[in-house]
Formats: C-alpha cells, sequence, structure tokens
C-alpha cells in the first residue's frame, strides 16, 4: 500500500497538534518557524536550508506533551529540565525514517551557544538548533510580557536578546535577528493570521511524494507516541487501540487497505487530547461538567489535525468518529446511524475494549467478564455496533492479548 502525500502538510498537522500542548498559548511553533525564516533571510541560507529548518522549528517541541512542561518552556528563559524534551524529540524523529535528518537539530535546540560551538557538531547542525533556541526564546519573551500585541514587546525582547549574544545565542545569529526585528512586519506577522497565511504558502509549494505504509506507520507512530506520553494513563492506549482495530477489521474482512488504515487511525485518534490538561487526564474521580466537556473536544481536534492531509481523509473522518454513537447522542457532531462508517464503528469498539482493560486513573484494568458487561450495556442504550462487538467476545482472549501488549521500548515520558 502507497499513499501520495506532501510531507509538508505531515508537518503542518504534526505542528497543530504539537501547540495544542499549550491549551490557550496556540501557535508557539508556527511562530518559530517564521521568526527561524525571517532570521535565515539575512544568512542567506539556500532554499533547501530554508526547508530544513522550517521543518526543524515546527517540530521542535515534538519532546513535549504535559502542559506542566510547556508552561515551564514559555514562563522562564531558561530552564534546567529544558534538555529532557530535547533528547526525548530527538529519539522520536530517529525512529522516523523522512524525519531522521532532523534529530541533531532538535538534540540541541536549548543547548547555549558557549557550549555548543566547541562540540563535534555539523556547523549547519549548530546554525540551525541555536537559531531555533534563539527565537523560541523571543516567543517565550513576548509571552512573558503579558500584552496583547507581540509589536508592543519588540524593544524589551531585542534588548534581553542582544545581551545574551556570545552565551546563550551565536553573535551572528544574534546580528541576523536583530535585522529581521527590526521591520514592524517581523512582529505583525506573528498574529495568526498573517503567520497561517506564510505557513500555508509554504506548505502549499511542496511537493507530493509516494510513500509506502511502513513509513506513514512510522510517522504515526510519533504522533501516537506524543500523545500516549501525556499521560501514565494513556500510555500504551493508542498503540493497544491500533493494534486491536486493525484485527477487528480483518476479522470483519475489510480490505487490506481499510485495517492498514484503521492500524493508522488507531494511533492518531487521540491527537486532541494533548489540548486537555494534564490535571484533567489524571484525576481520580469522575470528570464535572465542564471538565467532561473539555475532554469532548479532542475527537474534533483530532479531525482538525488531520484533514488537511491529502491521502488520509479517510483516517481523519474515522477519528472525528470514534465518539459518536449509534443513536446519535455521541460527539463532537451527533451522528447516528448510517451516517457512522463501519471503519469509524470498529475503531469506537477497538477503543472502548482497550479503555476497559487498561487501568485508569479512577480505576484498576477490568476483567473479561466486566469488560462484556458494560459492553452489553452500551448495545442496549444504542452506543455502539452489536455485530462488532460479537466478534470481539468470539475472539476475547486474543483482543485482551491485543490490546495490552506492552513495548517496553516504546515507553517515552514527556
Amino acid at each position: 500500500m502507497k499513499t501520495e502525500i506532501n510531507l509538508r502538510q505531515v508537518v503542518f498537522s504534526l505542528s497543530k497538534a504539537l501547540d495544542l500542548v499549550g491549551v490557550d498559548d496556540m501557535h508557539h511553533g508556527k511562530r518559530v518557524a517564521f521568526m527561524a525564516y525571517s532570521c535565515a533571510q539575512h544568512l542567506n541560507m539556500d532554499v533547501h536550508e530554508c526547508d530544513t529548518l522550517i521543518q526543524a522549528a515546527m517540530l521542535h517541541d515534538c519532546g513535549v506533551s504535559k502542559t506542566y512542561t510547556h508552561k515551564k518552556l514559555v514562563t522562564e528563559l531558561d530552564w534546567s529540565g529544558s534538555q529532557s524534551h530535547c533528547e526525548i524529540g530527538e529519539q522520536l524523529l530517529l525512529s522516523c525514517p523522512v524525519f531522521s535528518y532532523l534529530a541533531p537539530v532538535i538534540a540541541y535546540h536549548h543547548t547555549h551557544w558557549d557550549k555548543l560551538k566547541d562540540l563535534d557538531v555539523p556547523k549547519a547542525v549548530k546554525r540551525d538548533s541555536n537559531l531555533i533556541f534563539l527565537v523560541d526564546r523571543v516567543d517565550a519573551l513576548i509571552a512573558q510580557q503579558n500584552i496583547p500585541e507581540p509589536i508592543m514587546a519588540r524593544n524589551i525582547v531585542r534588548e534581553k536578546i542582544q545581551s545574551y549574544s556570545g552565551t546563550l545565542f551565536s553573535p551572528n545569529l544574534v546580528d541576523s535577528f536583530l535585522e529581521a526585528s527590526n521591520l514592524s512586519a517581523f512582529w505583525l506577522t506573528l498574529e495568526s493570521e498573517p503567520l497561517y497565511d506564510m505557513l500555508r504558502q509554504w506548505v502549499a509549494d511542496g511537493q507530493n511524494q509516494m510513500i509506502s505504509f511502513e513509513t506513514l506507520h512510522s510517522i504515526a507512530q510519533i504522533f501516537a507516541k506524543i500523545v500516549d506520553a501525556k499521560s501514565p494513563f494513556t500510555v500504551e492506549h493508542s498503540q493497544g487501540v491500533a493494534r486491536l482495530a486493525k484485527q477487528l477489521a480483518i476479522w470483519d474482512e475489510q480490505s487490506e487497505e481499510i485495517a492498514n488504515k484503521l492500524e493508522l487511525a488507531g494511533l492518531l485518534h487521540d491527537l486532541g487530547k494533548l489540548r486537555v490538561p494534564d490535571e484533567i487526564l489524571e484525576k481520580p474521580d469522575k470528570l464535572n461538567e465542564i471538565e467532561f466537556s473539555v475532554m469532548q473536544g479532542h475527537s474534533f481536534e483530532s479531525h482538525q489535525i488531520l484533514k488537511d492531509i491529502k491521502g488520509l481523509e479517510d483516517v481523519a473522518l474515522w477519528c472525528s468518529q470514534h465518539h459518536e454513537k449509534i443513536n446519535g447522542s455521541g460527539y463532537p457532531f451527533k451522528y447516528k446511524g448510517e451516517d457512522i462508517s463501519r471503519p469509524a464503528r470498529i475503531l469506537a469498539v477497538a477503543d472502548v475494549f482497550q479503555a476497559l482493560a487498561q487501568n485508569r486513573p479512577y480505576r484498576g484494568s477490568l476483567q473479561l467478564e466486566e469488560i462484556f458487561s458494560i459492553m452489553s450495556d452500551m448495545i442496549q442504550s444504542g452506543n455502539i455496533d452489536a455485530s462488532l462487538v460479537n466478534i470481539v467476545r468470539e475472539h476475547a482472549n486474543e483482543c485482551h492479548r491485543i490490546a495490552l501488549v506492552e513495548y517496553a521500548a516504546e515507553k517515552l515520558h514527556i
């Protein structure tokens, strides 16, 4: 199975997912990409170098899943624990062949220049990683001023960055920033609409490539590992749902293409949970009405992240429908009956079964008898597809094993 994909669309979508971690502070990765690119114009970097820089900038925080970590990175100019997310991000990108070349830049994007300059690292990696560090800190400094418009912080931020020339940041890169940021347009573009216009054009200029299922799977694994690392109670959830959804599709005699795409959907279905604050995901009690409303937004957010990746439109649709119910009482669109596709119903059943079999903050894992009792109630109330639950019953022990198999080497605590 091969699919025609524009990898820039994938990077853009990954960036949207990462930006959700900020909850109320959106577009951080995109602002960093724009500012890095603006500085690159004053460094006479060529088109290929700029493209690499933009991709690295948009993905620089792929090692951040928790709102706590994001807040530390935004509220403090330099944080002693910042290197951890750089190392995790490096390992994530190394696991994906099409993005592995970005890993060294991510690894050093919080390393101080006075240390980085003497390391045995390619010059281009030093330049890109330190430039991303510089503009990343520019964005943090803007946020710390607590003002309505970025342009109002220009003088304070420029002076602060200049004061770290030669220590945190390369003098040459500081000079490029001071040149780029001397224009009012630099600061005005940081507002969401012009920022999106610039990056949409960058995406549109990308070339489609034929991507194998194995490559798509490695990309989806990056997304899954980021969201599963959000909480100890989500670790392995996406992996288990992906395995089970694919196997259910096979038992349901779906095509190989649908089975493979359902595996991708399983890995990607909970991306929207990156916008759910840590304390809600890890709450040991029942969620209140407001908290549940926040949680309900995650399938919609998953769809928003994925919908613009041409070639994966059906995967995006299934992810958006995995909390819809046969009786029309689900979310976010309240689809019902035949409006909910068969693959989306498979994904929903796999999601329910895996969640019930897994430890959660408010309960331990359930045994098969308890799981099927709950799923029977869900059938009676019109929540899930009875025919698919019957398939799970026929292969109960196998489903339980598939849903809970642990791959210790894949567990990342981001």
